[in-house]
């Protein structure tokens, strides 16, 4: 038995003492906000009482009844989620044992062995691609010592080496063995007053006014008490930020803790390993899931988890993942290859640290190293497929998915998704160097001269293609700095360059950052000067023509695709007060702003119908539906109600003028690319 489990961190020990402490803050405020309600009850009952020994007559005794009424509404509000029942559901999981899964259970005997915890109550195998620990009841885990149970994905095991989902066990019974997980059921017993007492609570605002019914006194009365609620709802929201960030703080500290646990018994690799693939097997198994929604129940699933593997394939495929051990290996640079910003700022509200945080922390923690076992995990399930079956029918079950549809196997889903998703890339014969750059050459015929000869690889070589991610990684860093300096109370500090700097100072690094990205853009410029210059001199004379010709053709529509897009967005948000229920009066004023704002907007519209570079791309059935909205004279809404037809016709137009600025940016892009693809080929 292993006796030198690594011992919990110093921020781990600070981190839950901050947690204890806001913890205990929000239960005593929320005490004291009891005491007062109950205090309420006896003053306002004392008042009600002196007030009927004055006289007892029609008014004085709706009046005490009033007074009485909002002390005990105020109560009500505040201990109304006791009653409110949440059951531990387990309808979608199926629960296993000793005797059906013997080798599940001896690698969990293991790990109980290693980290010296005790064994789960309850092991469950769910429809997801997780694993966690829970317990049956919160509410007495903050005062017992109730055992937890162990839940484990099929979405995770599917897609997981045996030798990988045993660091994953490993790591959910590193909580096991953390104490301070009890505070986790104290922030859930407080998230579940806040949610029930700030958040869910119109229902008892409304019931308050409507007991009031049409009596003045009461009304009266059940207007104090809704403001004693808002009152109270504020305070208690206040001290919630507070609360929740202490303990997403901590579960941060407690993730790390639960890594270093896990690498210690098992061994580094395979953790890393299935930590790296776990983004792509999630998006494997949703986008799975999101076609049987998005087919309306035509197509039904019978092994959900097939699906699963069958586009995990796909997307390995389109992203260069190569096949070990007959799982796709990512690696960490694949995460942060196209991430050059240089700013970091913690999400205060995230209950998990950044993967590739994690990643790091692992490679630096005491290992034991065990022996990998490259084996499919599921080969420790017995019955596997017949498993995999019933838990693709409880998760359709549970996301209310009828089961009407043609039940279709693993080869026709593969077929029937590739046709509804076809994969649309640009040509990636440049090195990904045009992926998120476009070409911008003005007055790209002065450029003909030729400066020099210069080779293919040079102009897409990794360097160059550097550049393109560094130049949106300055971008993005500009954007997040303006937002700070714009809030400055929102964000305290963050680290630029790993240096920490105050919220406050961030405008200081501005200008700077505006100066790096006229250099890195200048650079980027020049390069594709010499790209077109390359392929200019390959070409024969009709190329040549050509080669200008898009390329003049590419900068015009990305010049007119802000214009364009910046006049789309900017009318979009006057259409925003029809998806929302209001006062007639307040819609007719809404109507009135959005017709000042059609103006301007069919002005543009009728600037790229008759003068841009999209004019020509756009097809019959486009430029009528252009047109059209053009010529109209919408009212929207008139005699108290909406005018349908015209609704539906501005949301049409929306939509169709989003598309085809979008597809014609991009097939413009898209020729220029196979044009220079194709002269590159034939020299």
């Amino acid at each position: 038995m292993t006796n030198n489990l690594p011992k919990i961190s110093t921020a781990y020990q600070s981190k839950l003492i901050s947690a204890i402490v806001s913890v205990s803050a929000f239960f005593l405020i929320y005490l004291l906000l009891i005491l007062a309600s109950l205090l309420m009850i006896f003053l306002l009952g004392y008042g009600a009482i002196k007030l009927l020994t004055i006289k007892v007559n029609y008014f004085t005794i709706f009046g005490a009844a009033g007074l009485f009424s909002i002390g005990i509404f105020v109560f009500i509000f505040l201990i109304r989620f006791i009653f409110r029942k949440n059951e531990y559901n387990t309808r979608h999981l199926i629960e296993v044992s000793r005797s059906h899964q013997p080798e599940l259970f001896d690698m969990i005997d293991e790990i109980v062995k290693e980290t010296k915890v005790q064994t789960p109550k309850k092991v469950f195998l769910s429809p997801d691609v997780n694993a966690s620990v829970s317990y049956n009841s919160i509410f007495w885990s903050m005062f017992l010592p109730v055992k937890k149970n162990l839940t484990i994905g099929m979405g995770l095991i599917n897609t997981t080496s045996a030798g990988e989902l045993k660091t994953v066990l490993a790591h959910e019974f590193g909580h096991f063995s953390q104490r301070s997980m009890k505070v986790g059921g104290y922030v859930n017993q407080a998230e579940k007053i806040i949610f029930e007492t700030v958040y869910n609570n119109k229902d008892y605002e409304n019931f308050i006014m409507e007991f009031s019914g049409g009596n003045i006194f009461f009304k009266i009365f059940g207007l104090i008490s809704v403001s004693f609620i808002s009152a109270f709802q504020y305070i208690l929201k206040s001290i919630s930020n507070f609360l929740f960030k202490n303990h997403a703080s901590l579960q941060r500290e407690m993730e790390y803790h639960a890594d270093a646990i896990s690498t210690f018994v098992t061994n580094p690799d395979e953790q890393i390993s299935s930590l790296l693939r776990l983004e792509l097997s999630d998006a494997a198994f949703n986008y799975a899931t999101n076609f049987y929604i998005e087919s309306n129940q035509k197509y039904l699933p019978k092994n959900l988890y097939e699906n699963q593997i069958s586009l995990m394939k796909i997307f390995s495929e389109r992203n260069n993942h190569p096949y070990i051990n007959g799982l796709p290996k990512i690696d960490i640079e694949d995460l942060t290859r196209y991430n050059k910003s240089r700013i970091e700022i913690e999400d205060q509200w995230s209950s998990h640290p950044d993967i590739d945080k994690r990643v790091e922390r692992i490679k630096k923690n005491e290992t034991q190293n065990t022996t990998s076992d490259h084996r499919p995990a599921g080969e420790i399930i017995k019955g596997y497929e017949n498993i995999c079956e019933t838990l693709t029918a409880k998760y359709l079950t549970l996301l209310s998915i009828k089961n009407v549809g043609e039940v279709i196997d693993g080869n026709t889903f593969t077929t029937l998704y590739q046709e509804n998703n076809a994969y649309q890339s640009l040509v990636s014969g440049f090195n990904g160097y045009y992926e998120r750059h476009t070409p911008i050459l003005e007055h790209v015929e002065t450029m003909i001269p030729d400066y020099g000869i210069h080779h293919e690889s040079d102009l897409f070589s990794d360097k160059k293609v550097s550049l393109v991610y560094e130049k949106a990684g300055i971008e993005q860093d500009l954007q997040t700095l303006k937002y700070l300096v714009s809030q400055p109370k929102e964000i305290k500090t963050f680290r630029y360059n790993g240096t920490l700097h105050k919220a406050k100072d961030a405008g200081i690094i501005i200008p700077q950052l505006e100066n790096e990205l006229k250099n890195v853009t200048a650079e980027l410029g020049e390069n594709d000067k010499l790209i077109f210059q390359y392929y200019y001199r390959l070409g024969n004379d009709e190329y040549k023509m050509s080669l200008i010709n898009k390329y003049t053709k590419m900068t015009a529509i990305d010049r007119e695709f802000d214009e364009f897009q910046e006049s789309l967005n900017e009318f979009i948000g006057y259409l925003q007060f029809m998806a929302v229920t209001l006062p007639f009066e307040e819609i007719r004023k809404y109507r009135a702003k959005l017709l000042k704002a059609e103006k301007p907007f069919k002005q543009k519209i009728r600037s790229l119908l008759e003068s841009s570079a999209y004019k020509e791309l756009l097809t019959a059935e486009e430029n009528n539906l252009l047109q059209q909205f053009v010529n109209s004279e919408y009212i929207y809404f008139n005699n108290d109600r909406y005018l349908q037809n015209e609704v539906d016709s501005v949301s049409l137009l929306i939509e169709k003028y989003q598309t085809l600025l979008n597809t014609y940016y991009l097939n413009t892009k898209q020729e220029l690319l196979n044009l220079q693809l194709e002269v590159s080929k034939t020299s």
